[in-house]
């Protein structure tokens, strides 16, 4: 760092200077100005004498002085980022906020943004402003202060930060920012007056939520029928249009200073106007646990299961156990590490397709006294191998993050994530592998609109063979399979608007497109979804 100095070698040399500097370190400030003043009348503009006297100036609260000072010094050099920075403090202290905010971003452009004083000056002078945002805001800033510096801006940077937080109505953070002024500044000042704020915010309410969505859906694929295979005989089309309808209900089971538990209901409803059949009914639960590891981190275990059924018949069920990592970054956005275990059993099996009759040669299936409409490969019991039934093990990354870029209509966020997984099937069709990345942004429109476009590509080679077959079924043939194990690569967009209505009320439609490619062609197929929908939302 340049300090302004028009002193000699000689002068900076002087012991006095040394017997100053000791006197400040040991905050015995009126004796450190009498040495000072001394050093100040031989060399008047010498920077390391003004910033002493500054400093002592500040501790005994005589910020007019200390101004006055260390505007002495910024005519003498005014590219001292450190003089910047205190006169910035003593204006701040000194109530002219605006020229304290003009000599902090001076001072930022010379010393950088890693200086802990320079966010602690931010946000404390964001909460001088009335607004809700501008509080959010420094309270933020405070935040990354207590992180850049630790003791060095604790525990002002923290109670301040818990007073920025209450103001802009985060009850949660501010209990959290005012709770560790309480617990690791006990005894001092700050301490007293964070209990005092903590008792009258009063006792945290237990957080509730719930969520009511309804909405008509087109569905160009509703019974994603494959390539080259044909309708069921009692389905006429596989487009059709459906209603579809989902709720979910939350609470907080407890919440302390680290630990954080909830439990959660959701259901998921939909009814076809033509293909009854798939009409679904797939209630489920879930319940977690969080450990807060540090203000950025959480650890999460989880676990949720289901069950469907379809066309009023037991379907399906499952059951997941998740573990997850999720961190704050101060300016990179958040992130969430997740590990999963899964159990899938499905209550519908297909059937064995019957082999050729004994003696009958290739390619028939029986004496032509007793055709059948076709028939599979002698030995392979498809009961068997098309059981769906397995455990799966998933892990991934998901990264969401503000865009940094000025919009008309508010920020941008932009998330991506990788998954993979692996499921292990009873049967040999249904055990793969697979790899998926997908990424999305979300972006704010007129009116108070937001637009969500997402995409999402996925790999899942297959251990075996499909025991499907990859030609026309001929009546009283059997069919040939193929010797190639099983891959699929799938791709689908998604596109959404939505916009308020009211404080609970929105409305949104989407555009969703998916297309797989896949070895076997009864798993080849693409769909269009175009929906429109309302959302409620309560809680507190």
């Amino acid at each position: 760092m340049q300090l302004a100095s028009t002193a000699s070698a000689a002068d900076r040399f002087d012991p006095r200077r040394a017997q100053a500097q000791r006197l400040v370190a040991e905050g015995r400030c009126p004796a450190a100005l009498e040495v000072l003043s001394e050093l100040r009348r031989s060399v008047p503009n010498d920077g390391w004498t003004l910033l002493q006297i500054a400093h002592c100036e500040l501790e005994e609260k005589r910020y007019q002085a200390a101004a006055e000072t260390l505007e002495t010094a910024k005519a003498a050099n005014p590219n001292d980022g450190e003089v910047r920075l205190q006169l910035a403090i003593a204006l701040y202290h000194g109530e002219d906020f605006a020229a304290s905010s003009v000599e902090l971003e001076t001072a930022a452009q010379t010393l950088g943004e890693e200086r802990a004083e320079i966010a602690l000056y931010r946000g404390l002078l964001l909460l001088t402003q009335p607004e809700p945002k501008s509080a959010a805001a420094g309270a933020a800033w405070l935040e990354r202060a207590r992180t850049l510096g630790g003791e060095a801006v604790e525990p002002v940077a923290s109670y301040y930060a818990g007073m920025g937080w209450s103001t802009a109505q985060d009850r949660g953070r501010a209990r959290e920012s005012l709770q560790r002024v309480v617990r690791e500044w006990p005894g001092t000042k700050w301490a007293t007056s964070a209990e005092r704020r903590l008792s009258e915010m009063g006792a945290d309410s237990r957080r509730w939520w719930g969520l009511v969505r309804a909405g008509l859906e087109y569905d160009s694929n509703a019974v994603l029928q494959g390539q080259g295979v044909p309708l069921p005989s009692e389905i006429s089309s596989q487009r059709d249009i459906r209603g579809v309808w989902s709720a979910q209900a939350g609470t907080e089971l407890f919440r302390t200073g680290q630990w954080v538990s909830g439990a959660a209901f959701n259901y998921f409803g939909s009814a076809y106007r033509d293909v009854k059949s798939y009409d679904t009914q797939f209630p489920g639960v879930a319940v977690w646990l969080d450990r807060k590891l540090d203000d950025a981190t959480t650890l999460r275990v989880a676990a949720d299961g289901g069950y469907a059924w379809v066309a009023e018949e037991p379907f399906f069920w499952t059951h997941r156990a998740s573990l997850s990592l999720l961190r704050q970054w101060a300016d990179a956005g958040s992130s969430e590490l997740f590990a999963r275990y899964w159990h899938d059993d499905y209550l519908k099996i297909s059937g064995d397709v019957p082999g050729p009759e004994p003696g009958v040669p290739y390619p028939s299936c029986a004496p032509p006294a007793d055709p059948l409409a076709f028939c599979g490969p002698p030995g392979l019991d498809e009961h068997e191998a098309r059981n769906r039934d397995g455990n799966g093990t998933t892990i991934g990354f998901l990264h969401s993050l503000r865009i940094p870029v000025e919009l008309p209509f508010g920020d941008a966020t932009a998330r991506l994530g990788y998954q993979y997984d692996r499921f292990v099937a009873r049967g040999t069709e249904y055990t793969y592998q697979a790899h998926a990345v997908a990424g999305g942004i979300r972006v704010g429109l007129p009116w108070s609109a937001a637009l969500d476009v997402s995409g999402a590509w996925a790999y899942r080679p297959y251990r075996h063979p499909s025991t499907f077959p990859n030609q026309p079924l001929i009546e009283n043939t059997e069919y040939v399979l193929s010797a190639t194990r099983h891959r699929e690569t799938s791709y689908a967009v998604d596109v959404a608007v939505e916009r308020p209505i009211t404080t609970w009320l929105s409305a949104s439609a989407r555009w969703h497109l998916e297309r797989t490619d896949s070895t076997a062609e009864v798993f080849a197929y693409d769909r269009q979804i175009v929906g429109a929908y309302l959302t409620a939302t309560l809680g507190n």
